[in-house]
């Protein structure tokens, strides 16, 4: 992996604090990464702190990697990071894992983790005989599956997004209609119950799930 120059992270500040720890960067974990390659990223820390590094974020663990000297690591001392920045997305740590947030307006956040699956890849018929089916970019507005990618011509690894509710650190799934009126107070679930009626939202839709998000918020 190639060399980049960055500014030294806390983790190196301190000698004496374990607050990295040497990653596996074999070719079958890359295909974990969320994004596939190493990007400039910050890592903001609660005692006010901004710090740079290439990052990752691995599905396979849930956890964001960065690279020093040509070596992988994973980011640890949780306790002390406040929100780390990857590309366009934003992240936070909870309970030693780490979220994407999707959605920071109210009382309770909408975030979400990615995890990794390997499958074979389906063959399909067409006029020539049979083929592999190609594996790309899969737009999560229309299933759950974020990201498929080819591995090694037979198998395709899928990262596949979830959403969680968060209440200040209270984490739970945001799956269904159940879901959420156990988060809500009690008093609004008729109002949510209404909405959801009405509105018929795809769970597994982030705009259509911060929509809803946001409306449970104001109740």
């Amino acid at each position: 992996m190639k060399n980049i120059a960055v500014v030294v992270f806390f983790i190196f500040q301190l000698p004496n604090v374990n607050y990295a720890q040497s990653y596996d960067d074999s070719v079958l974990r890359q295909q974990s990464y969320l994004f596939e390659h190493f990007i400039d990223g910050t890592v903001l820390l609660k005692s006010g702190e901004i710090n740079y590094a290439p990052l990752n974020y691995c599905g396979t663990d849930q956890t964001i990697l960065f690279t020093k000297d040509g070596k992988v690591f994973t980011l640890t001392g949780l306790s002390t990071v406040d929100t780390i920045f990857i590309s366009d997305k934003k992240f936070v740590p909870v309970k030693n894992t780490i979220y994407e947030v999707e959605n920071s307006e109210g009382q309770v956040k909408l975030y979400a983790t990615y995890t990794t699956k390997m499958k074979p890849l389906t063959a399909t018929a067409d006029h020539s005989g049979t083929s592999r089916q190609n594996a790309g970019q899969v737009n999560n507005a229309v299933s759950n599956v974020y990201v498929s990618r080819n591995y090694k011509g037979d198998f395709t690894f899928e990262i596949t997004k979830h959403y969680w509710l968060c209440e200040y650190k209270n984490i739970s799934k945001a799956n269904n209609l159940k879901d959420f009126l156990k988060v809500f107070k009690e008093s609004t679930n008729s109002a949510i119950v209404d909405y959801v009626n009405k509105n018929n939202p795809d769970f597994k839709n982030e705009s259509e799930l911060i929509k809803l998000v946001n409306f449970c918020n104001k109740q």
